[in-house]
């Protein structure tokens, strides 16, 4: 009793192992090129996207660097458009007959310029150039030959006032050469890059684009900043968060006439080399429903793609196409194998392998990462691959250790390379002792085989003629050795053939004539009595 179950065990666990062998083999084992690396890439790469800074948002530093008094002097004297500002001062030398007269001069709140003993020069609204040009004028009409010289000794300061959507109301020191774009830097990430106001002392009121200023080069959206200047930063009306394989990532506020197309052409600069740009990936966030939605969009379609504020817009990288060759026949397909096990379990079987190709890769390169899944029983002479309605020989042997061209081709997405099995036996037929199919012996001939088969039998032909035919059917010599698959035929005594059924029915109707004959005399015999 226990011996049967033990055998049962057993018995249960070789047809387990069958069925798992058989599966794998019908299945099909998916092999990926080594080309493509050792590690496989997720086509959605997933980036931490978060919204920059306001000064990254425009390309500006996280710090002004401070200006040293003499190198603003120089950049006033130098700059044409250098406003007089309050506290302004200059030194002002002329000829007074024989006597030389030197003035220190300043301008004041008003930014109006005193010399002393000549008048006053309102200088609101002019350029220090101007302003020099007048002083000296004014000289000039008071003295003669005064040969007067103005020099600009130090620049003044004032101030100018940051609300709105900032980290807090600020008072920025500003001097006559600070633009819009040096005094926004405590805006939070969430201002507008594309509407800052400006409200003068007088009361009237301008509005500029700094985005257009510091990333596309129209300096007039970042104009000079007067004294007591009040700027105003209101809330972004759509950020859009861009990353991915683009030339510039980051955060970007949008013109409402603006889509995803003009993000990534005029925004981010344009995609780089290897984007998939047909497949757009687009993460929103529903407030309602509380959970992310993700689309993806073609830049190639024609069509608009609206984005909305904080949409987040990722550009993946291209991944090579994973288009499959099929290789079919004498190859292991199964995971982990071992050929003595296997063949002495349940013999050798057809295999197919799905290989993943990169694009480009030949036909030498894929057999060399599947040689290791060849057996010893595949006919790698007489292999052949399959596209379309074209059947191409493929010396598999040549192609992985000698320089065989076909090695070179490309391989197509739906190409099928068949490895067919080198079956090693040789049959004979005909007339010998014992048709039958004997294993090949390299370098025999068919009298080799012939004797195996217990020789020429009593009805083999005389003389003997034997007929040698290769594995695709065609007539091969008969002295030269034999190879796997041939078919060896010895003819047969046709005369004793064709007269066997020919004695047979003599044979017969001899036999019916004597049985007849027999009956006559019965009957003769009994009608005499």
């Amino acid at each position: 009793m226990k011996s049967s179950r033990i055998r049962f065990v057993i018995v249960a666990i070789l047809l387990l192992v069958c069925s798992v062998t058989l599966f794998a083999q019908e299945a099909g084992l998916v092999i990926r090129s080594p080309l493509f690396g050792t590690t496989s890439k997720a086509y959605e790469v997933s980036e931490d996207l978060s919204v920059q800074s306001y000064a990254a948002q425009l390309g500006l530093g996280s710090v002004v660097e401070p200006v040293e008094p003499e190198a603003r002097v120089l950049s006033a004297i130098s700059n044409g458009k250098y406003p007089v500002t309050p506290g302004d001062t200059f030194r002002l030398v002329y000829l007074d007959g024989l006597k030389t007269v030197t003035v220190d001069l300043q301008a004041d709140g008003n930014r109006t310029v005193t010399i002393p003993g000549l008048g006053s020069i309102q200088g609101k609204n002019l350029t220090f150039q101007q302003l020099r040009d007048k002083i000296l004028s004014m000289v000039q009409t008071y003295h003669s030959y005064s040969n007067p010289q103005l020099v600009f000794t130090g620049t003044g300061s004032f101030s100018v006032y940051v609300v709105g959507e900032v980290v807090g109301t600020r008072v920025v020191p500003a001097w006559g050469l600070s633009r819009l774009s040096e005094v926004i830097r405590s805006a939070t990430p969430y201002a507008s890059t594309r509407e800052v106001s400006i409200t003068h002392t007088d009361g009237s009121s301008e509005s500029f684009d700094v985005y257009m200023a510091l990333r596309k080069g129209d300096l007039t959206q970042d104009p000079l900043l007067q004294s007591g200047d009040v700027i105003t930063l209101r809330r972004a009306d759509r950020i859009i968060l861009l990353g991915g394989h683009v030339y510039e990532k980051g955060t970007y506020q949008i013109d409402e006439s603006e889509d995803l197309k003009d993000l990534i052409t005029k925004y981010s600069g344009g995609v780089l080399s290897g984007a998939d740009v047909q497949n757009i990936r687009i993460q929103r966030y529903h407030a309602e429903t509380g959970a992310w939605e993700v689309q993806y969009a073609d830049l190639f379609s024609g069509e608009r793609f609206e984005l909305e504020h904080m949409d987040q817009v990722f550009v993946d990288m291209l991944q090579p196409s994973l288009q499959s060759v099929v290789v079919e026949g004498a190859v292991s397909s199964t995971e982990a194998y071992d050929n003595l096990s296997s063949t002495a379990l349940m013999g050798y079987s057809s295999g197919r392998i799905f290989y993943q190709f990169y694009p480009g890769e030949t036909v030498k390169q894929m057999l060399s990462t599947i040689a290791v899944r060849l057996l010893t029983v595949s006919d790698l002479e007489h292999s052949y691959l399959l596209r379309g309605n074209a059947r191409i020989p493929l010396n598999v042997q040549q192609i992985l250790y000698g320089n065989d061209p076909q090695g070179a081709q490309r391989l197509q997405a739906g190409d099928t390379i068949l490895i067919p099995f080198s079956q090693r036996f040789v049959s004979v037929s005909g007339g010998v002792s014992r048709s039958g199919v004997f294993a090949y012996v390299p370098d025999k001939t068919a009298n080799y085989y012939i004797a195996l088969a217990g020789g020429l039998s009593d009805d083999a032909s005389y003389p003997a003629s034997v007929k040698v035919y290769d594995r695709d059917g065609k007539r091969a010599d008969g002295d030269a050795p034999v190879m796997p698959e041939s078919t060896i035929v010895v003819a047969k005594n046709t005369f004793v053939k064709d007269i066997a059924p020919t004695v047979a029915i003599i044979g017969l109707v001899s036999s019916i004539i004597g049985i007849v004959a027999a009956v006559v005399n019965i009957l003769v015999d009994s009608k005499s009595l």
